[in-house]
């Protein structure tokens, strides 16, 4: 089925009571993990890369986004199932524009720098060329504390307002709004607890999907309740990435010494702690699709 407009996923996610995840990749590992999750659990999926990672100054080594376009939309077009290929939460508008004229069907411009104005302005300039090209536009109004990692939980945590959410979807024209309702990122260290009332409410205001990022360090009863209420996108990272990493520190630490490096890198091989690295992320996907409803609905 390939690539298929937001608005539909949407549709059909409003019509099943169940939220599409969008899980973030960062290699070709995670890439084909997020679409193997899909296929074995007939799931409309939404794949992508960092918008904030991709471009960051502080990379040792540029990577074009053209090659990372090329190597999404390749995925995507072989997936049966329904999909979406995101460029996400990115402060860099040359970035996020490149990304609508490479292919990317839904794209989202961030930045928690500028003030509400500009942010107005600069999304609806987004919105202006992307819907021109077909192109789906996510939209923030403030950004999730902690993304960096440097903040805990106990912190104070503010909550999107419903009439001031209507008055960005109206100026800016998003087809989806992530909103702000308790959660932050603590990269899996602690869950945190919605504010379901402040949910509805924005339901009630916002007429477009609502989206929830942060997914990792919210608790899980919680996610389930939201989608109950209406949210229809929920973003994962930073527990994909744990599980990675930790897969692949210990398969890593069992490799004794003499080994093949054929054998235990780029194999494919049950040996190979990349391909070990890869199954695991898939079947935490996989998990995190049937929490989601997701699961089965692709058939």
């Amino acid at each position: 089925m390939a690539l298929v407009p937001f608005s539909e996923l949407m549709r059909s996610a409003e019509e099943g009571q169940y939220a599409v995840g969008y899980f973030e990749s960062w290699n070709l590992e995670s890439l084909l993990a997020t679409a193997d999750a899909a296929e074995a659990t007939h799931s409309p999926v939404i794949l992508g890369f960092s918008g904030i990672y991709l471009p960051h100054p502080r990379r040792q080594v540029r990577e074009p986004l053209s090659v990372y376009a090329a190597m999404g939309l390749t995925v995507c077009r072989r997936l049966t199932v329904p999909c979406c290929l995101l460029f996400n939460e990115s402060p860099e508008l040359d970035w996020v524009l490149e990304s609508i004229d490479l292919g990317f069907n839904l794209v989202m411009f961030a930045d928690e720098k500028l003030g509400t104005e500009e942010l107005i302005n600069t999304v609806a300039r987004v919105v202006e060329k992307a819907h021109a090209r077909g192109v789906a536009v996510e939209g923030e109004m403030n950004a999730l504390p902690g993304i960096h990692g440097e903040l805990e939980a106990g912190n104070a945590v503010p909550l999107d307002d419903p009439r001031t959410a209507r008055v960005f979807v109206e100026r800016t024209g998003v087809d989806a709004l992530a909103v702000n309702v308790g959660q932050v990122h603590t990269h899996g260290r602690s869950h945190m607890r919605l504010d379901l009332e402040r949910l509805a409410a924005l339901r009630r205001a916002v007429p477009v999907p609502l989206v929830l990022h942060g997914a990792t360090s919210i608790y899980p009863p919680d996610l389930v309740e939201a989608i109950q209420l209406g949210v229809r996108k929920i973003n994962v990272g930073s527990i994909l990435k744990r599980t990675y990493f930790e897969t692949l520190r210990a398969a890593s630490a069992q490799v004794g010494d003499p080994y093949n490096p054929y054998d235990v890198i780029g194999s494919g091989f049950p040996e190979d702690v990349l391909t070990q690295a890869r199954v695991a992320v898939q079947e935490r996907i996989a998990e995190l699709m049937h929490l989601f409803g997701s699961a089965g609905k692709a058939m």
